[in-house]
């Protein structure tokens, strides 16, 4: 018990330290030189005092395997993504001597951040209790505090903070902990390299915005613990069919691809994308708490929109969805919109121009859109 104390101190010091000295002060070694170097020492400790606690457990290659299974997969989907979400290049140089540093820097920390996490589980495995520390130990190291305090100048950006970065660190975290507990060191660390080492490694990643990052970051950790526990039971246990088909992945695959298929469908991958009503512009004929459908118009289909079509636009870097009530020529003989409001007393200031045209309202499903109208308001 006094080595696995000592070792939760050591931890929390160095978070300590983190938090009030090292993140803040900004050092230029910090990710290079200070960080490899202090979970090198504290991976070494762990590893020594724990080296007579190992543990055997079966089907290591079909794990190992299995997980490669899952990461090669999420990778393929990760990037089918960016092409409904579009691509932005990534922040880190490429040519061959940065690509190593990236490597060093962030590839050094997850390998021994693995090795002194599977340190602390063989030190006392045998405790539910270790594994829930062990877990929110290491979901504070990987939590970057001077980004989260800062992030909590308001409630909307500390939503989207949380939604976005802390979840998926806790559901990373509690799959993490779970692979080192029935795949030692390899596990971890081959999901953690997958997860982070394309950034350093090609130029474009998909540019996710902060709804579809919370969905990706607690998906792929679900998805990866219920095919490695399927795995680990059918291994480790003798099971009977019936057993066998309780654990089964598959059984999770009609859930997955409807979640998959809704979320595609609410960011925007299809032809028809929802719209949840926040204001009362358009009472009667839809009303704030609505849900409306808008189908995404291309320039041919925008040429048959006509006076009393709702359509929705960009106007001041806001979405609308107002109706049409004029159809003007620019001074370039461009068709134009007049749009107002239903329940409004005057048009809409300015024109609608094509390239502000998103879409035309298609059907209505009252409303279901109150859950977005409670949630903007909280985030005032």
């Amino acid at each position: 018990m006094a080595k696995i104390l000592s070792m939760y101190g050591a931890i929390i010091t160095y978070l300590i330290l983190s938090a009030t000295v090292l993140t803040p002060s900004n050092f230029p070694l910090l990710n290079m030189v200070i960080n490899p170097v202090i979970w090198i020492i504290l991976a070494a400790v762990i590893y020594l005092l724990a080296k007579n606690d190992q543990i055997r457990t079966k089907g290591q290659v079909d794990k190992v395997q299995s997980l490669l299974i899952v990461m090669i997969a999420y990778i393929i989907v990760y990037f089918c993504i960016g092409l409904f979400s579009g691509f932005q290049r990534t922040p880190y140089a490429k040519d061959t001597l940065s690509i190593i540093k990236n490597i060093w820097a962030f590839g050094s920390i997850i390998v021994f951040e693995e090795i002194a996490r599977n340190g602390l589980i063989r030190l006392n495995r045998k405790k539910w209790w270790n594994l829930v520390i062990v877990t929110i130990l290491f979901t504070l190291v990987q939590i970057n505090f001077f980004s989260f305090t800062s992030s909590l100048g308001s409630i909307q950006s500390a939503f989207t903070y949380i939604s976005s970065i802390i979840f998926p660190i806790i559901a990373s975290n509690i799959l993490l902990t779970y692979l080192s507990y029935i795949g030692g060191t390899r596990l971890p660390i081959i999901y953690r390299l997958f997860i982070s080492m394309p950034q350093f490694l090609v130029p474009i990643v998909p540019d996710l915005n902060w709804f579809i990052t919370a969905v990706v970051g607690i998906t792929v950790p679900l998805i990866a613990y219920i095919y490695l526990n399927y795995v680990h039971v059918k291994k480790t246990e003798r099971l009977s069919k019936r057993s066998a088909r309780k654990y089964s992945p598959w059984g999770y695959v009609p859930a997955l691809a409807i979640l998959v298929v809704v979320v595609l469908f609410v960011v925007g991958a299809f032809k028809y994308q929802p719209v949840a009503v926040l204001s009362g512009s358009m009472t009667p004929y839809f009303n704030r708490g609505d849900a409306v459908v808008i189908e995404k118009l291309n320039t041919s289909e925008k040429d048959n929109l006509k006076k009393g079509d709702v359509i929705q636009f960009v106007s001041g870097g806001k979405y609308v969805i107002h109706r049409i009530v004029k159809i003007e020529k620019d001074e370039n003989l461009n068709r134009v919109f007049k749009t107002k409001g239903d329940f409004n007393n005057v048009e809409d200031s300015g024109v609608v121009g094509y390239d502000q045209v998103i879409g035309k309202l298609s059907f209505i499903i009252p409303f279901i859109g109150y859950p977005s109208v409670w949630l903007n308001e909280a985030l005032r």
